[in-house]
C-alpha cells in the first residue's frame, strides 16, 4: 500500500489527516477535524487547498477491505454510491455532489442484477511503498486512491464543511467484480491531500492494474452510460488451436489456448467504445503465432485505442506496451505477437500442456477502444467474434470454419485455401463458453473428450456441451483460478 510523501512544514498546502472515518459504508466526515487536533484545519487552509488543485477539494482513502471475491493483499476495492460535500459559509448552505475517482466499474447493486457504471476506490495492503519523513503528520499512515470534487465558491470564510459518503452495498451472489467491490465492516481512512500528494498517489495507482473490471479513465475516453459484456462480465471465451493447418497432426487443441472478453459501451443505446479483456492460458507447439481478434463492423466505423500487455502475474508492461492504434472499417488487430517467446518455460518446448510440468501464468492483454461516431449495436457482428491465429512457421492463417482468411501475406491467400475443415469436417479452432481443460501433450482431443466425435459427425447438432465431459487423466487441469492471475 502506498505512503504519501508529505511537504515539511514550511509548505504553503499540507496534506491532512481527518479524524473522521467511513464505517461499515457510510461517513460523515468533517473537514475541520483533523486525527490529531493540533493538525486541525482552518477555513483559510481550505482555500488554499481549492486553489491549489485549480478549485476543487482532493480526498485520498486508505482502502481497507477483506478478501471477498478476487480481492488480496495487492488489490481490494469498493464503490461509491453517493458522495455530497456540505459547505457552509456566511449562514448559507452550498452542497457539491459532482466527484471523480481515477477508476470506475459496471456493477450491480444488492438486490439488482442490472449493472450501472459507479466510481470505485481500488488499493492495496502491505507493506509501504515510500516512507516519509517522521514529522509529516500522515507518517505511518496509508492511502491509495482519491476522489476529487470540484468545489466553485471559495472557503476562506466557510464555518463548516462536511463530507457525506455512502459505499455501494454490491449484489455480492453474481460473483466478481460485485464481490470484490463490496464493503466489510471495516473502515476507511480519509485525507485531504495537497496537490503534489495527490499527484504522486495518482502516478502510483496502487492495486489497479489487477482489479476486475477496471475501466480507467485515460483509456476510455468517450462518456459511456452502460456496458454489455460477451460472453459475461465474469466469464471469457476460450480459444483452442490445432496449429499444423491443413495436416491433422496429433489434433490435441493446446497449441495455443487463450481467453478473451469482449464489452461495449453504450451511449444512447448505440456502441461508443470497446473493450477487450484475456491471457494466454496455454502454449504446447513449436512453431510461435500471432493472434488477432476480428470483430466485423460497417465499412463507415473507424476510431482509435490502445492495447495493453502484461508480463506473467505483473502490473508491469511488455517491452514496446502499450501502443496506439487506430482502424477503419471492421476492428482487426494483432493482439499477441510471438506467442513462443512470450509463454515459456525455461528449457523445455512446451507450457501449461505436460502432465508432470509445473504450471506457468500466462501474459494478460486489454484493448480500449473508441469509436469516432457510435455504432448501432445490430450492425457489429456477433459473438464470439473471429479469434484467428497466424502461424509464423507456415505461413498459414486459422479461422472458424464460418470466416475467410484476412492477411494479404498469408500462405491461405496465395495457394486459394479456405475452408478451415478437413475433409472429414474436423475444425482446427474451437471456442469454449466457459472455463476449459485442455489436452496433454499428443492427446487427441476426441480421446480427452469422447463426446467431442459425435458432436463433430452429427455437424453441431449433437452432443453439443462435449466439452463439459473430459476424462480426468488426460487434460491438463489449470482452471480459471489460476490462468486469470488478477
Amino acid at each position: 500500500m502506498a505512503v504519501l510523501v508529505v511537504p515539511q512544514a514550511n509548505a504553503v498546502a499540507l496534506s491532512v489527516q481527518l479524524k473522521d472515518t467511513i464505517k461499515q459504508g457510510s461517513g460523515s466526515i468533517d473537514l475541520f477535524r483533523a486525527k490529531q487536533q493540533k493538525n486541525n484545519l482552518s477555513a483559510a487552509d481550505l482555500e488554499e487547498m481549492r486553489s491549489d488543485h485549480g478549485g476543487s477539494l482532493v480526498f485520498a482513502v486508505d482502502v481497507n477491505e477483506a478478501a471477498n471475491g478476487s480481492e488480496k493483499a495487492s488489490c481490494q476495492g469498493v464503490a461509491i454510491e453517493s458522495a455530497v460535500l456540505t459547505i457552509v459559509v456566511g449562514g448559507n448552505s452550498f452542497s457539491f455532489s459532482d466527484y471523480s475517482t481515477p477508476t470506475e466499474s459496471m456493477l450491480a447493486k444488492f438486490g439488482s442484477t442490472e449493472r450501472k457504471l459507479y466510481h470505485t476506490l481500488i488499493g492495496q495492503t502491505g507493506s509501504s511503498l515510500i516512507t516519509p519523513s517522521s514529522s509529516s503528520a500522515l507518517s505511518g499512515s496509508s492511502y491509495d486512491a482519491l476522489i476529487t470534487m470540484p468545489v466553485n465558491i471559495a472557503l476562506d470564510n466557510a464555518t463548516s464543511a462536511t463530507l457525506d459518503i455512502t459505499l455501494l452495498e454490491t449484489n455480492t451472489s453474481l460473483g466478481d467484480p460485485e464481490a470484490f467491490y463490496d464493503f466489510t465492516a471495516g473502515f476507511e481512512d480519509l485525507a485531504l491531500v495537497s496537490a503534489e500528494d495527490s499527484s504522486f498517489l495518482a502516478g502510483l495507482a496502487p492495486g489497479q492494474s489487477e482489479a476486475p473490471l477496471v475501466i480507467t479513465q485515460g483509456q476510455v475516453l468517450n462518456p459511456i452510460d452502460s456496458w454489455v459484456y460477451f460472453p459475461s462480465s465474469v466469464e471469457y471465451y476460450i480459444a483452442a488451436y490445432e496449429d499444423n493447418y491443413p495436416a491433422k497432426s496429433d489434433y490435441d487443441f493446446n497449441d495455443l489456448v487463450v481467453g478473451y472478453r469482449v464489452g461495449l459501451g453504450m451511449t444512447a443505446e448505440k456502441v461508443s467504445s470497446l473493450l477487450i479483456y484475456g491471457y494466454i492460458i496455454a502454449r504446447g507447439s513449436g512453431f510461435t503465432h500471432d493472434w488477432y481478434l476480428h470483430i466485423g463492423l460497417p465499412d463507415e466505423a473507424s476510431g482509435t485505442g490502445m492495447v495493453n500487455l502484461f508480463q506473467a502475474g505483473s502490473s508491469v508492461q511488455e517491452s514496446g506496451y502499450p501502443k496506439s492504434i487506430s482502424q477503419s472499417g471492421s476492428f482487426d488487430q494483432r493482439l499477441l505477437q510471438g506467442t513462443k517467446s512470450l509463454m515459456q518455460v525455461p528449457g523445455l518446448e512446451f507450457a501449461n500442456t505436460e502432465a508432470e510440468v509445473s504450471l506457468i501464468q500466462g501474459q494478460k492483454f486489454s484493448v480500449s477502444f473508441d469509436f469516432d461516431t457510435p455504432l448501432n449495436l445490430a450492425d457489429i457482428a456477433l459473438p464470439p467474434y473471429d479469434p484467428y491465429l497466424h502461424v509464423t512457421n507456415t505461413g498459414y492463417e486459422i479461422h472458424l470454419p464460418e470466416y475467410a482468411s484476412r492477411l494479404g501475406s498469408s500462405v491461405n491467400n496465395a495457394e486459394g485455401v479456405g475452408g478451415f475443415k478437413n475433409e472429414q469436417g474436423y475444425p482446427f479452432v474451437v471456442i469454449i463458453p466457459e472455463d476449459w481443460e485442455p489436452p496433454l501433450e499428443h492427446v487427441d482431443l476426441g480421446e480427452a473428450y469422447s463426446t467431442f466425435l459425435g458432436y463433430v459427425s452429427s455437424s453441431s447438432a449433437q452432443n453439443e456441451s462435449w466439452y463439459t465431459v473430459p476424462s480426468a487423466t488426460k487434460i491438463k487441469g489449470i482452471g480459471k483460478a489460476f490462468w486469470k492471475w488478477d
